[in-house]
C-alpha cells in the first residue's frame, strides 16, 4: 500500500511539473533560510559549555549611578579579597591583555603577530579548567616570568620543538620563558587564550587604584545571584567603602553608590552586562527565517488547494470504487511528506553552497559537523513534521472529503468553509511580505543614514600604522620627522582613541570644575591630531608646542563634554584631572564630536590632552598618517621601507581609516542583505501562490467570463472581476502588516543612539511595493481569460 502511494505521490509530482517545482522550491528556500540560522544560532550558544566547571565562574565588575563603571575592569585586589572572606569561594584570579589585538611575539628566530595575549596571575587554573599537554598544572605559573602558550602557538613558533623552557618576546620588550602548553577547548569561548603569561611588574600593580584588570572568582556550589552579589557587596563595602559609620543596608539607600555585580561566564558571550552581542541579532534573524518558512509552508497549501480541481474527478473515483476517508488522507499527506523530502535535499544543498558566504559575512567559523548532531537532528525533524503539518494537512483533510455525487456532476465547491481557510492563508502570506518589505526600507534607510552621517572626521588617505608603544611615547619626534620626509606624507600625529577601531577604551574618569565632579574619557593625542583626522575646533584654539600643552596642563573638550559645563564658558575654565590633584589645566578648546564607533553608541565626554608625562598614564592606540597627492601606492611604498628606520625589528602594518570605519558597519550590510533576500523570497512564494489562486478562481469561472465577454465586457471588466476578489484580503493583510512593522521597526532604531525616524512614506512605499506585486500578478492571469475566445470557454467542461 505504501509503496503504491509512493508511486500515484510521484506521478502526480511529475504531471503537475510547474506547481510542484513552485512548491519545492519554495519551500526549499525557505528551510535552507532557517537551517543556515539555525546553525547559526547554536553555535552562539555553544560559548563556554565545554566543560560543567563553567558554571561556577562568575566575571566581576562594577557598577555606579551613571552605569557599568571602567569598562567592566575591576581594582587589582578585588578577587583575592572576595575569595579570602566569601565562604563559598574556591579560587579567584585576574586578567588583564590586548583582547582581540595582535601582538608581536618572537621567539626562535620567528616573529608572528598573535591575538590573545593575556597576563594572568598564579592562580589561573585554580579557577580556569584548561588542560595542558606539557608543564604541571600545580606548578606552571608558578615563576614571575611563566608564560604557557596552547598548541597553535607552539606550531607557529617552534614547529615540532619542545617549547618549555624557551624564551619568547611579547610586545618587542618582555622576555617570559614557556612553562607549559595548553590545550584550546574544541568549543567556542568568550575568552581567547592563545597566549598566558605572568608579567614581571605585577607587584608594583597590587594596589586597589589599578583598574587594568578583570576579574573572575568560582564558587564552590551553585548559588543565587542575588545572594551572591549580596554577599560579596557586603565585604566589598566593609573592607574598602565603609565611611560615617553608614552600615551595609543604609549604603544601599544612598543613590550615589558603587557596587560589586556579577555575570556567569557561560553567559558572557550572548548576555553580557557590558558590552555588546550578537545575540538580539541572531534572534531577529531566527524569527524572520522561520516567517519565511513558514510562508512557504503556507504557499504549498494555497497551491495544493488550488490544483486540487485536478483532481477532483480522481477522488471522486476512488470514493465510488470503494477508497475510504483515510487512505485518501495518507494518500494526500504522503504526496505532501514526499515534496518536503525533496524540499528538504534541496535546502541541504543550498545550506553547502551558502554556508561559506554565510560565515565569511557574519565572520564566524561553524559547521554542521561541529554541532551537537543529536541536538541539530531533533531540531530539524521537529521543523519538518511541522512544515509537513502546516503544508500538508489541510489540503489533506480537503482533498479527501470531496463529495462524490457533486464531483460526478462536475460540482467541485467546497462551501465557504475551504473559502476561509484559503482567505486566510492568503492574508498571512501577504502580511509576511508587507513586514518583509517594510523591514527592508527602514534598515536600508538607517544603513544609508549611518553612512552618509557626519561622524565629525574625515578618513579619507589617512593610514593607521600600528607602532609599538616606545615608539609612539619616547619615538615619537624620531617617527614623526622620519615618516615627514616621504613626499605625499602631509601630517603625523597619535591618538590612543583611533576612529573605526573595533575596541575603544570608554572609561569614564571623574574630573572636578567648580566643585562638582564631570564623568569624562581621557585621550591622549599628538598637537596635529585634529588638524590630521580634518576635525574642526568650534571654540579656542588647538594645541601647539608650548609647554604647558606638552605638559598635559592644557585640555580640548568635545562639544558632548562642553555641554556638562552647563552655562558657564567652558574655555578658559580650569578643571581638575584624575591623577593630577596639585595642578589644574586649563580648557583652551572646543572641538567638534567625534563619533569613533558605531551608530549605537552616543559620543561619550572626552577630554584631549597631550603626552603621558602628567595626570596619569594611557597606553594603546596608533599613529596617523594624512597622505596627499595621487601616487598612493608610491607613498605607502616607501613608508614601508622608512618603517624600517623606525622599528627595524617589526615589519610596518597599516590600514585606511575609512576602511576600518566601514568594517564596522559590516554586520549591518549583512543584516541588510539578508533581509532584502528574506523579502525577496517572501514575496515570490506570496507572488506565486496568488498566482496560482488566481489561476485556480479563474478555471472556476471560465463559463461566467465566457458569458460576460459575450455579454460585452471588457478587459478590465475581467481583471476587476478577479482582482475585487482578492483587494479586501490584501487590504486586510495591509491593516495587519504595518501597525506590527511599525512597532518591530521601532523597537530595532531604539538600539541605535543615532538614528532614523519612521514616516508615513516608509508605509505607503511598502503599500505601493505591495500593491504593484498584485496588480502585475493577478492582471497577468486575468487579462489572459479576457482575451480567451468564449466560445471555448462557454464548450469547458
Amino acid at each position: 500500500m505504501f509503496k503504491s502511494y509512493l508511486k500515484i505521490a510521484w506521478r502526480n509530482l511529475r504531471n503537475n511539473k510547474w506547481y510542484s517545482a513552485i512548491n519545492i522550491f519554495g519551500l526549499g528556500v525557505g528551510l535552507a533560510s532557517f537551517i543556515l540560522v539555525l546553525l547559526f544560532l547554536n553555535y552562539e550558544l555553544s560559548y563556554d559549555k565545554w566543560n560543567p566547571e563553567l558554571e561556577k565562574i562568575y566575571k566581576l565588575g562594577l557598577e555606579d549611578k551613571d552605569g557599568i563603571a571602567w569598562n567592566g575592569a575591576t581594582p587589582e585586589p578585588l578577587g583575592r579579597l572576595i575569595a579570602s572572606k566569601y565562604s563559598n569561594a574556591e579560587a579567584a584570579t585576574r586578567m588583564g591583555g590586548a583582547g582581540d589585538y595582535e601582538i608581536l611575539v618572537a621567539a626562535n628566530d620567528k616573529k608572528i603577530y598573535q591575538k590573545g595575549i593575556t597576563e594572568v596571575d598564579s592562580l589561573f587554573f585554580k579557577v580556569f579548567p584548561y588542560q595542558l599537554s606539557s608543564g604541571n598544572i600545580n606548578t606552571v605559573l608558578n615563576a614571575p616570568n611563566a608564560a604557557v602558550i596552547t598548541e597553535s602557538v607552539k606550531e607557529k613558533l617552534f614547529g615540532h620543538e619542545d617549547p618549555i623552557g624557551k624564551t619568547i618576546k611579547l610586545y618587542g620588550r618582555l622576555e617570559v620563558v614557556v612553562t607549559g602548553v595548553m590545550q584550546s577547548p574544541d568549543q567556542p569561548s568568550a575568552l581567547n587564550m592563545q597566549i598566558l603569561f605572568r608579567s614581571p611588574y605585577e607587584k608594583s600593580n597590587n594596589h586597589w587604584q589599578n583598574f587594568s584588570y578583570q576579574t573572575f572568582i568560582k564558587v564552590k556550589k551553585d548559588v543565587r545571584p542575588q545572594a551572591f552579589e549580596s554577599a560579596i557587596n557586603n565585604i566589598y563595602y566593609n573592607d574598602q567603602l565603609k565611611a560615617d559609620n553608614l552600615t551595609y543596608q543604609q549604603y544601599l539607600e544612598k543613590e550615589n553608590k558603587t557596587l560589586v555585580f556579577s555575570e556567569k561566564l557561560s553567559a558572557l558571550h550572548n548576555f553580557p552586562k557590558s558590552g555588546g552581542s550578537n545575540f538580539k541579532t541572531i534572534v531577529v534573524l531566527l524569527v524572520l527565517a522561520f516567517l519565511l518558512l513558514v510562508a512557504g509552508a503556507v504557499n504549498f497549501s494555497n497551491l495544493s488547494i488550488a490544483t486540487s480541481i485536478k483532481r477532483a474527478k480522481e477522488v471522486g473515483v476512488r470514493k465510488v470504487l470503494g477508497g475510504r476517508k483515510k487512505q485518501l488522507f495518507w494518500q494526500f499527506m504522503g504526496e505532501a511528506i514526499l515534496s518536503c523530502s525533496i524540499s528538504l535535499c534541496i535546502a541541504a544543498l543550498l545550506v553547502i553552497a551558502l554556508m561559506p558566504w554565510f560565515r565569511q559575512e557574519f565572520n564566524i567559523q561553524f559547521s554542521i559537523w561541529g554541532t551537537n548532531i543529536p541536538y541539530f537532528v531533533l531540531q530539524i525533524a521537529l521543523c519538518i513534521v511541522t512544515v509537513i503539518l502546516l503544508s500538508g494537512l489541510y489540503p489533506s483533510v480537503f482533498l479527501s472529503r470531496f463529495n462524490t455525487s457533486k464531483i460526478l456532476k462536475g460540482n467541485y465547491s467546497q462551501g465557504k468553509s475551504g473559502l476561509k481557510l484559503r482567505n486566510f492563508l492568503l492574508v498571512v502570506q501577504f502580511t509576511l511580505s508587507g513586514f518583509f518589505v517594510f523591514a527592508v526600507i527602514v534598515i536600508s534607510s538607517q544603513v544609508h543614514y549611518m553612512q552618509t552621517k557626519d561622524k565629525g572626521f574625515s578618513g579619507s588617505q589617512i593610514v593607521r600604522i600600528e607602532a609599538q608603544q616606545s615608539t609612539r611615547e619616547d619615538g615619537f619626534d624620531k617617527a614623526r620627522a622620519t615618516l615627514l620626509s616621504i613626499p605625499g606624507v602631509e601630517l603625523v600625529s597619535k591618538t590612543t582613541l583611533v576612529p573605526g577601531d573595533a575596541e575603544v577604551d570608554t572609561i569614564l574618569n571623574d574630573y572636578t570644575f567648580n566643585g562638582q565632579t564631570i564623568k569624562m574619557t581621557t585621550v591622549k593625542v599628538s598637537a596635529d591630531y585634529f588638524k590630521t583626522v580634518g576635525t574642526p575646533v568650534l571654540k579656542g584654539r588647538s594645541f601647539n608646542d608650548s609647554y604647558a600643552d606638552q605638559n598635559t596642563r592644557s585640555i580640548i573638550l568635545n562639544e558632548t563634554a562642553a555641554q556638562l559645563w552647563g552655562d558657564q564658558k567652558a574655555v578658559g575654565s580650569f578643571v581638575g584631572m584624575p591623577y593630577c590633584d596639585s595642578v589644574k589645566a586649563q580648557v583652551v578648546g572646543i572641538t567638534k564630536d567625534i563619533n569613533v564607533q558605531d551608530m549605537t553608541n552616543a559620543v561619550r565626554p572626552i577630554a584631549y590632552s597631550i603626552n603621558n608625562k602628567a595626570c596619569g598614564y594611557l597606553s594603546g592606540g596608533a599613529l596617523l598618517v594624512k597622505l596627499s597627492g595621487n601616487n598612493l601606492s608610491q607613498t605607502i611604498s616607501d613608508i614601508e621601507t622608512r618603517w624600517k628606520q623606525i622599528e627595524p625589528e617589526v615589519p610596518v602594518r597599516y590600514s585606511f581609516l575609512d576602511e576600518n570605519f566601514q568594517r564596522i558597519f559590516k554586520t549591518y550590510y549583512t543584516i541588510q542583505k539578508t533581509i532584502s533576500f528574506f523579502a525577496l523570497v517572501a514575496i515570490l512564494i506570496s507572488a506565486m501562490g496568488l498566482f496560482a489562486l488566481t489561476a485556480y478562481i479563474i478555471k472556476e469561472r471560465t463559463k461566467e467570463i465566457g458569458i460576460r465577454k459575450v455579454l460585452g465586457a471588457e478587459i478590465g471588466d475581467v481583471v476587476f472581476l478577479v482582482g475585487k476578489l482578492f483587494l479586501q484580503l490584501i487590504i486586510i493583510a495591509l491593516l495587519i502588516a504595518i501597525p506590527v512593522s511599525w512597532l518591530a521597526a521601532t523597537k530595532w532604531l531604539q538600539t541605535f543612539a543615532y538614528r532614523i525616524h519612521l514616516s508615513w512614506l516608509m508605509a505607503a512605499a511598502t503599500v505601493l511595493a505591495i500593491a504593484v506585486i498584485v496588480l502585475i500578478t493577478i492582471g497577468t492571469q486575468a487579462v489572459k481569460a479576457a482575451l480567451s475566445n468564449p466560445v471555448k470557454s462557454l464548450k469547458t467542461e
